[in-house]
C-alpha cells in the first residue's frame, strides 16, 4: 500500500518521499471477520492465480496488518459494501497520504514476481485447469487454501493419482520471455512439494519431476534430493517436455517428451501438472530502482558490488533477498541481516532516535495466593496441526480440565492478531496461568513469555505443549492417535502450570569484546564490520598469515580481482585500532556463558598461553580443498585441480596456450558415499577456467564431464557463453564415471557420450579436476569439542535453524559464517560475514545479559554437605558456605541440572523445572495406568 516516490540526499542524510494509497478500510477497526468476503466471495484472493483479484483483498491468512483492502474501481455497489461491515471499518472516503521520512540509509527488499506462463500455449496453463504453477500447488496444499489442504484437482475436485512437475519454467532462457538465469529455488521447491505430497498421501500418488539439471547445491540439499529418490520413490526424468495436451473427451493431461537415455518420443498421462515458475523483477521494482538512480543489470536486477552483494551503485542504498538476485529463504535471511549490518554503519543514531516503539511490559500482577486460573490457547498452525487433528475437539477436552477458565482455538497463535486476542483474554478473564498448545518452545517460548509480560503476568507462569513436533508431525498418518497424544500433552501442561511460581531473571554485565576464530575473508570481514562499530575484536588465526583459501583464488567468475581485494582487506584489518590479530593461535580451552566467555589459546612458535575474555564468538574457520587422489592426480603433471589450473592460467599462460585438448571432470570427491553433498563452487569454477583458457587459446577443445551443471543464479549466462564458444558439456552418471590413463605428458580420458551412446576417448593435454571443498576436520573437530558446538555429518558447523537462524549456532553467543558453515562463493561468504556481524550486534547492544531463571536453589535444611554437588558440577559453582550447607551462586549457575539429579537428599531444585511440576506431568501421563 505504501511506495517510495523518491529519495534525495546522500548516505547518512537521505530524505524519502513515500505515498500510502487508500485502503478504504480502517485497520484499527477491521477485525478480519470476513463479512465483506462472505457477501462478495470472489473478493478475497488467498490463492494467487486460482481466482480473480476483486474489490476486497487480503493476500494470505497471516497478513500484517490483518485487515482487508478494497479496490473501489472494481466495487459496483459501494453503499452495500459499507453496510456489510459489522465493525464499521469500511471508509469509501479514505485518501492517499504523502509523507517525508528522514533516514541515514535505505534497504530495498521489494521481493520479486513469478514468471507468468500464460500465453505459452504448449504448456496448457490457460487452457487446462489442472495445469498449475508451483505457488498455486503450494496454496492447494495449504490448510488456508481453496481446498482446506486437501489435494484436489481444480477441474473435478478429485484427488489426483499422478502429478508431474516441470522445471525451469521462466528460467534459463527456455521459454519466450523467460529470464536467462537460474532461479535458484525451483528445484528444491519441487522436491519439497513432491515429498509433502508423498508424505501426506503415502503411496497413493505417483510423482514425477521433469528436469534439466537438479540444482540442489545448498547445505545438505543433495541429501534431500537423494532422500526424495531413495526413500519416497519420486521419479526423476531428465527431459524438457515438448507439450502438455488434454485429448478431447479425456480428463487427464498428456505430456510429450523424450528422455535423455532414449531417442524415442514418449507420451504419458498425468492428472495434474505443476509448472515450477522462476523469479523475475516486477515492473514496480524496476520503476523504484530507476527512480532511486540505481543501475540494473541485463536481467533487470540491481547491480551490486562483487565483494559486497548487498551494496548497490548508489552509496547508502542496499538490497536484500530476491530483489538482489533469485534465491531461497536461508540465503534471503542471511542477506537481510547483511543489509541491516551495512545500513547500520551509515546511521549515526542520536539518543532520541535510539528510542524504540516497543510496548513496555505492564506492572507485574502479584498472583501469589490466588487460585490458579488457567487459559489454554491451541494453535492449528495451518496444515501442521489443524490438518491432522480436530482442534475444536482438543479445545473441548481442555475446557473440562481442572482450573481451566478459558480454552480457545487461535489459528496461528504466533501471529500478531492471535497474540493480541490471547493478551485480551488474559486481561479480561484475569488469568494467572497460560498454556499454549502449538509449536516447539525452542522457537516460540520467548515470544509467548514476552506476551505474558505485556499482559502483566510473570513470564514463567507459562507452559507450551509441543503438539506439532510431538504429535501431529510424528503421527500425521494416524489422526486419532495424534489427537489422543495431543490431549495428553495439554493435560500434562495444565497440571504442570498449576504448580508454576513467579520467578525473577538473573542478569549480569555483558563483555562486549568479540573473538573471531579464523582469519580468512569471512573472519576478516566480520571483524572489520564490528570493529568499525567500536567493538574490540580478537581475530585468531591458526596459521602464520591471514587470507585462507581465498589467497589461492585469483579472479571470480565475474572477473573481480580477488587478490587486490584480499590485499586491501588484510591491510584494513591489520591497521584497525580495534582489531588485534593473533596468528599462530591454537585454541585449547573455553569456559563461561554467553556474554561472559573465556577462551584460552596457545600462540606462536613458543606456544605461549593466552586467555581472551569476550562476550561473543564467531566461527569462521573456513574449509579446505578436498585432498582427493583420483584420476591419476599426483602421478602426472597433466592432471591437476581447478585451483592449480587457475594458477597456470594467470602465471604461465604460455603453457596454457599449448593445450589443444582440455578435459574437466566435475564432482570429484563430491556427491559420493564418503562425501555425499555438493561443493557448490565447482561448476562455476570449471566454467570460469574454461572461458579463461579460451581467451588464451581460442582453438582449444574443452570437454566438461558433469553430473548436473549447477551454475545457479546469474552464473547461468557464463555457462551459456561457454557453450556458445564451443565448450562441450558431456553428462556422466555416478555408476559410469570417466576412466583415466596417463600417456606420456598427456592423459587419455574415456567416457560414454550419452547422445552417441558410445565410448569416447580424448587425449588431453590437461585434465582439470573439480575437487570441491570439505570441512577442515583437523580444526573443526577439536573446536567443536572445546566450544561444545554441533556439526553436520560431513563436519561443518550446524546452524540453529536453517531458515529462521541460519548464522546462529545452537550454543547462545556463537555464530558461524563462510565455508565453516558449508561450501560457498566468496561473495556469499562475505554476505554471511556481514550477517553474523549484525547478529552479534543484536546481542552486544545490551548492557547486561539475561541468564534466565533456570538456576539451582539449595534448601539448607535438607543439605547434608555431602559434597556430591561440588564434585558433579561441570562449572565448579557449588561450595559449602560458612553455615555448613551447599550454596550455589545464581549469577554463575548454568542451569544444567547436574547437581539436582545427583543430590541424594533432594535438597536442590532447578527453578522452572521443580520436582512438583515434573511429577505433576508424570502423574497426569500415567493416570490411566495408575487407575
Amino acid at each position: 500500500m505504501t511506495s517510495v516516490q523518491s529519495i534525495t540526499g546522500e548516505k547518512g542524510d537521505f530524505t524519502a518521499q513515500v505515498r500510502t494509497e487508500p485502503r478504504y478500510i480502517n485497520e484499527e477497526k477491521c477485525t478480519a471477520c470476513g463479512a465483506c468476503h462472505e457477501h462478495f466471495p470472489e473478493c478475497v484472493r488467498f490463492t494467487p492465480g486460482l481466482d480473480h483479484r476483486a474489490p476486497t483483498c487480503m493476500r494470505y491468512p497471516q497478513a500484517t496488518p490483518q485487515a482487508y483492502s478494497i479496490d473501489l474501481e472494481k466495487c459496483e455497489d459501494v453503499e452495500a459494501l459499507v453496510k456489510i461491515c459489522p465493525a464499521g471499518a469500511i471508509n469509501p472516503d479514505d485518501m492517499a497520504i504523502n509523507r517525508e521520512i528522514k533516514c541515514g540509509s535505505v534497504v530495498l527488499a521489494p521481493g520479486a514476481d513469478l514468471f507468468d506462463p500464460s500465453g505459452l500455449d504448449y504448456l496448457g496453463y490457460d487452457a487446462y485447469p489442472d495445469v498449475v504453477t508451483s505457488l498455486e500447488y503450494e496454496r492447494i496444499l495449504s490448510a488456508s487454501g481453496p481446498t482446506d489442504g486437501k489435494l484436489l484437482r481444480p477441474s473435478n475436485g478429485k484427488q489426483p493419482k499422478k502429478v508431474a512437475w516441470i522445471q525451469c519454467i521462466g528460467s534459463r532462457g527456455i521459454q519466450k520471455g523467460a529470464g536467462e538465469y537460474c532461479s535458484n529455488a525451483c528445484c528444491m521447491f519441487a522436491l519439497k512439494e513432491a515429498i509433502v505430497t508423498k508424505e501426506r498421501f503415502q503411496e497413493d500418488i505417483e510423482t514425477t519431476i521433469f528436469y534439466m539439471d537438479m540444482r540442489t547445491f545448498g547445505k545438505d540439499y543433495e541429501l534431500y534430493f537423494q532422500r526424495a529418490k531413495n526413500d519416497f520413490g519420486i521419479r526423476f526424468l531428465r527431459s524438457r517436455p515438448h507439450s502438455i495436451l488434454q485429448p478431447e473427451g479425456s480428463d487427464t493431461l498428456t505430456i510429450t517428451y523424450t528422455s535423455d537415455d532414449s531417442t524415442t518420443q514418449n507420451v504419458e498421462e498425468f492428472d495434474m501438472v505443476v509448472l515450477s515458475t522462476g523469479f523475475k523483477t516486477s515492473e514496480e521494482s524496476r520503476t523504484l530502482a530507476r527512480n532511486l538512480g540505481l543501475e540494473l543489470n541485463r536481467h533487470n536486477f540491481p547491480v551490486t558490488d562483487g565483494f559486497n552483494p548487498v551494496a548497490t551503485t548508489r552509496p547508502g542504498i542496499y538490497v536484500a533477498g530476491t530483489f538482489e538476485s533469485p534465491k531461497d529463504i536461508p540465503d534471503t535471511m542471511v542477506q537481510a541481516s547483511a543489509a541491516a549490518c551495512m545500513a547500520g554503519q551509515d546511521v549515526a543514531l542520536s539518543e532520541e532516535k535510539k528510542e524504540t516503539e516497543t510496548s513496555e511490559p505492564q506492572l507485574e500482577r502479584n498472583v501469589l495466593g490466588e487460585e490458579p486460573r488457567v487459559g489454554v490457547f491451541i494453535c492449528d498452525c495451518g496444515e501442521n496441526i489443524g490438518g491432522v487433528i480436530d482442534v475444536d475437539t482438543l479445545v473441548s477436552q481442555a475446557e473440562k480440565l481442572p482450573n481451566v477458565v478459558v480454552a480457545k482455538a487461535e489459528g496461528h497463535g504466533c501471529s500478531r492478531i492471535s497474540m493480541e486476542k490471547i493478551r485480551a483474554s488474559i486481561e479480561e478473564e484475569k488469568l494467572n496461568r497460560v498454556v499454549i498448545g502449538g509449536c516447539s518452545p525452542r522457537t516460540h517460548l520467548a515470544k509467548f513469555q514476552d506476551l505474558l509480560a505485556q499482559a502483566g503476568l510473570n513470564k514463567y507462569l507459562l507452559e507450551i505443549a509441543n503438539i506439532r513436533d510431538q504429535a501431529t508431525w510424528v503421527h500425521g498418518n494416524k489422526p486419532e492417535e495424534a489427537l489422543a497424544k495431543a490431549g495428553d500433552l495439554i493435560k500434562m501442561s495444565v497440571s504442570a502450570v498449576i504448580k508454576a511460581q513467579p520467578l525473577a531473571d538473573q542478569t549480569l554485565p555483558i563483555n562486549k569484546n568479540i573473538l573471531v576464530v579464523g582469519g580468512g575473508v569471512t573472519g576478516m570481514t566480520s571483524a572489520l564490520r564490528l570493529a568499525d562499530q567500536g567493538f574490540q575484536i580478537y581475530l585468531a588465526e591458526k596459521s602464520n598469515k591471514l587470507g585462507g583459501v581465498a589467497a589461492r583464488i585469483i579472479k571470480t567468475l565475474e572477473g573481480d580481482d580477488v587478490q587486490e581485494f584480499l590485499t586491501d582487506l588484510i591491510k584494513k584489518v591489520e591497521d584497525h585500532e580495534n582489531i588485534q590479530v593473533i596468528t599462530g593461535a591454537i585454541i585449547v580451552d573455553h569456559s563461561g556463558m554467553p556474554g561472559m566467555f573465556k577462551t584460552g589459546m596457545q600462540v606462536g612458535p613458543q606456544m605461549f598461553y593466552r586467555q581472551i575474555e569476550h562476550g561473543v564468538t564467531i566461527m569462521a574457520t573456513g574449509a579446505v580443498p578436498n585432498p582427493i587422489k583420483e584420476y591419476s592426480l599426483g602421478e602426472t603433471d597433466a592432471v591437476m585441480t581447478q585451483l592449480d589450473t587457475q594458477k597456470l592460467i594467470f602465471e604461465q599462460p604460455e603453457t596454457v596456450k599449448n593445450w589443444d585438448n582440455v578435459v574437466m571432470i566435475q564432482c570429484v570427491g563430491s556427491r559420493t558415499a564418503e562425501n555425499p553433498n555438493c561443493s557448490r563452487v565447482c561448476c562455476q569454477t570449471a566454467v570460469k577456467n574454461a572461458l579463461a583458457i579460451l581467451k588464451i587459446n581460442p582453438d582449444a577443445r574443452i570437454f566438461v564431464l558433469y553430473r548436473d551443471m549447477r551454475t545457479y543464479g546469474f552464473q547461468e549466462e557464463y555457462y551459456k557463453e561457454a557453450r556458445e564458444k564451443g565448450v562441450i558439456f558431456v553428462r556422466y552418471s555416478e555408476d559410469q564415471k570417466p576412466t583415466v590413463s596417463p600417456d606420456g605428458k598427456q592423459v587419455n580420458v574415456s567416457f560414454i557420450d550419452p547422445i552417441l551412446g558410445r565410448d569416447v576417448t580424448v587425449t588431453a593435454d590437461a585434465l582439470c579436476l573439480s575437487t570441491g571443498l570439505i570441512a577442515d576436520n583437523d580444526s573443526t573437530e577439536e573446536l567443536a569439542m572445546i566450544f561444545k558446538l554441533p556439526r553436520t555429518a560431513d563436519g561443518f558447523f550446524l546452524e540453529d535453524h536453517v531458515k529462521l537462524r541460519p548464522v546462529d549456532l545452537a550454543t547462545p553467543g556463537f555464530f558461524v559464517a563462510g565455508t565453516a558453515h558449508a561450501p560457498k562463493l566468496i561473495k556469499e561468504s562475505i554476505s554471511q560475514a556481514n550477517a553474523v556481524a549484525s547478529r552479534a550486534q543484536t546481542m552486544l547492544a545490551r548492557d547486561s545479559i539475561n541468564l534466565g531463571a533456570a538456576t539451582a536453589r539449595v534448601d539448607g535444611k535438607l543439605c547434608a554437605a555431602c559434597l556430591i554437588c561440588v564434585r558433579e558440577c561441570p562449572f565448579g559453582i557449588p561450595f559449602i558456605n560458612a553455615d555448613g550447607y551447599s550454596e550455589i551462586d545464581p549469577a554463575k549457575c548454568h542451569g544444567c541440572g547436574m547437581c539436582v539429579s545427583e543430590c541424594p537428599a533432594k535438597a536442590i531444585q532447578l527453578m522452572q523445572f521443580e520436582d512438583d511440576r515434573i511429577l505433576a506431568k508424570l502423574e497426569e501421563l500415567f493416570e490411566k495406568v495408575n487407575a
